[in-house]
């Protein structure tokens, strides 16, 4: 038994080196596609780390859900360049507008004409209000008033600041769901403090606490405004008018699933239109050829849709496509899902809206081990957040090879 014992000894000694040596040097808090980019460039210059998520899923602000018969991303459906090769997505083409409709009527050629000369002056106009008049609603000094030219003022105020992407086939919901597949997450996790007074990081939640060299925070700024998580030291001043002024936009989707083909228009038609309501919709109709259609909403009417619930979405989008394609969609109506990225606690805003120079204040480190990367630090695009994650955890390793 004693020497049984004495050869065991060093094993065991070798084991617990191992355990240690296994310990997360990082701790990386949110596994949206920012902190698995963070955690996958760590991991690949062998340095362990460790993500904490609130949610029971990685991807964050981007999920596929496949309830409708189809891939239908809640968040960021548009992928492209190097982050589409990164994930190995295969594409869609983009789409642009295809059909303007008013009251239930296509356009005529000489109408889309005017719509368009209409819309390049809204244009204008709203850059000269910006830089004039900064703060006021461009709908009080432009005087829109035949319905084509109310709908070509909403399209240019409700345009995302982002232009048209490829579309990931699967989903890109999938594809980071994927691409974070062998990256250490713990879930359900809430973080709620970070202190990195001591010679180590404390990161606490409620279901533990973890001491490491360096942090990692990806969360939504619309989440670091709510002021759920706090520091110590406390953040500066600058970085908390950063967080301020990067406002949270509000953008969702509707999708409606047919049980029969009962628009007959081309795969990926994008369609937007008045309703006799005077409600602008912005449609995608049989997205990747299925039999159903997308309904994009933007600023207050998203919200509005977001807080009369996930049932009153889905029959505001079946009521809108009804009142151009005829009463008959609504007999093959087989069930709808909506977003709500504003009534997400763990999101609180579909992305982030503000100046570039905040951008990069955010993106800066506080106290020196605690980096900041997301969508927020970077463009507020998909590929701004991949971007963003990589160069925080690049920043990671400089601060490790300096101890």
């Amino acid at each position: 038994m004693r020497r049984r014992s004495l050869l065991a000894a060093p094993a065991i000694a070798l084991l617990a080196r191992s355990a240690t040596a296994a310990e997360p040097e990082v701790a990386i808090v949110g596994a949206g596609i920012a902190g698995l980019a963070a955690a996958r460039t760590l991991m690949a210059a062998n340095r362990p780390c460790l993500v904490l998520e609130v949610r029971q899923r990685i991807g964050g602000r981007t999920f596929t859900d496949t309830g409708l018969g189809f891939p239908f991303d809640h968040g960021a459906a548009g992928i492209e360049g190097e982050l589409a090769r990164e994930l190995g997505a295969k594409t869609a083409p983009a789409v642009g507008t295809a059909s303007i409709y008013v009251h239930g009527k296509a356009l005529t050629e000489a109408e889309y004409a005017q719509f368009a000369k209409a819309s390049a002056a809204d244009a204008k106009m709203i850059d000269k209000v910006a830089k004039e008049l900064p703060g006021v609603d461009p709908r009080q000094v432009i005087n829109a008033t035949s319905p084509l030219e109310r709908l070509a003022l909403a399209e240019r105020l409700r345009r995302t600041p982002f232009a048209p992407e490829p579309s990931a086939v699967e989903g890109v919901g999938t594809l980071v769901a994927r691409f974070g597949a062998k990256v250490p997450v713990k879930l359900g996790v809430k973080v709620i403090r970070f202190d990195s007074t001591g010679p180590t990081v404390q990161v606490v939640s409620a279901a533990g606490e973890w001491g490491v060299k360096a942090v990692i925070v990806t969360v939504p700024v619309g989440v670091l405004a709510a002021g759920e998580l706090s520091f110590a030291p406390p953040l500066k001043a600058d970085r908390k008018a950063a967080i301020a002024a990067l406002s949270s936009g509000s953008y969702d989707k509707v999708a409606i699933a047919f049980t029969r083909k009962v628009l007959d228009v081309p795969a990926d038609t994008r369609l937007i239109g008045l309703t006799r309501a005077e409600t602008v919709v912005d449609l995608l109709l049989r997205p990747q050829g299925k039999e159903a259609a997308i309904m994009l909403c933007e600023g207050e009417e998203a919200r509005q849709l977001e807080a009369a619930g996930p049932s009153a979405a889905g029959a505001t989008a079946l009521s809108a496509v009804a009142e151009i394609f005829g009463k008959e969609v609504r007999t093959a109506f087989a069930g709808s899902q909506s977003t709500r990225w504003t009534q997400d606690p763990f999101s609180r805003g579909a992305w982030s809206v503000g100046p570039d120079k905040q951008r990069a204040v955010l993106a800066a480190p506080h106290d020196e081990r605690i980096f900041f990367a997301g969508e927020a630090t970077d463009s507020g695009r998909l590929d701004g957040a991949y971007v963003s994650g990589v160069r925080a955890a690049k920043e990671a390793l400089a601060l490790l090879g300096r101890r």
